[in-house]
């Protein structure tokens, strides 16, 4: 990985710049609950979030990470989650400790910044405005019809054709964000915030690939690279 800092940082969302999952627990089991099932513990949930809306109700129906739902309920159990979630998706969410700190960084330099995650746009541009993220951000892309999620790298060579073009850095939580920039043949900096859920992002990466505990010490480690 070269030394000095690229002209594009990409972001995950989700796991890497906030913590969800309390809220988007709330509108699984409220959609359970209509659905006349039990509540799911909040780690489970946590367990199923990151392959998008669509397989995390698939999950949240059938209690099988690689279960699939009925279609019609599949589809009813979107759309209440999507009523409940919109009313609660930033009561509880949380940025990581340092996150607005390294994001107000980012956007002091000369690197642009984007959100690229596989969360709704709607959701992910309410969240972080509500959070005061947005500001710090040139671009969010989130889930759309036409836009294939991670581990697809079409998102990915989206921004930054989007901001202009360059070196670009990607920075996730997960396999799926490192799958899809060695799809995209974009550098990969893992973040591991929420404790080792069953799947580390350290235990698949390279030595080339740097793996952080905190956003703080992410931070520190961009700056050093100005520094030498």
């Amino acid at each position: 990985m070269d030394r000095s800092l690229p002209a594009i940082v990409l972001f995950d969302l989700d796991g890497t710049i906030i913590d969800s999952v309390p809220d988007i627990a709330v509108a699984v089991n409220a959609m359970r609950a209509e659905s006349n099932m039990l509540p799911a513990a909040e780690d489970v949930v946590r367990s199923w979030v990151g392959q998008g809306l669509s397989v995390l109700m698939h999950r949240a129906l059938t209690d099988d990470d690689g279960g699939v739902a009925d279609a019609v309920d599949h589809k009813a159990a979107i759309a209440v989650f999507r009523r409940y979630y919109k009313d609660c998706c930033a009561q509880q969410t949380v940025v990581f400790e340092g996150g607005d700190a390294l994001l107000s960084w980012l956007a002091s330099t000369d690197v642009r910044v984007a959100i690229v995650t596989n969360k709704p746009t709607s959701f992910a541009v309410r969240i972080a405005e509500m959070l005061g993220i947005a500001v710090h951000c040139d671009l969010i892309l989130g889930a759309e019809p036409d836009r294939a999620l991670k581990p697809d790298p079409a998102a990915l060579l989206e921004a930054v054709q989007h901001l202009g073009g360059g070196v670009a850095w990607m920075v996730g939580d997960t396999t799926f964000d490192r799958d899809a920039a060695i799809a995209a043949g974009i550098p990969f900096v893992g973040v591991q915030l929420e404790g080792n859920q069953g799947r580390n992002i350290g235990d698949v990466t390279t030595d080339d690939e740097p793996v952080f505990e905190s956003l703080a010490d992410l931070h520190a480690w961009l700056r050093g690279r100005i520094a030498e």
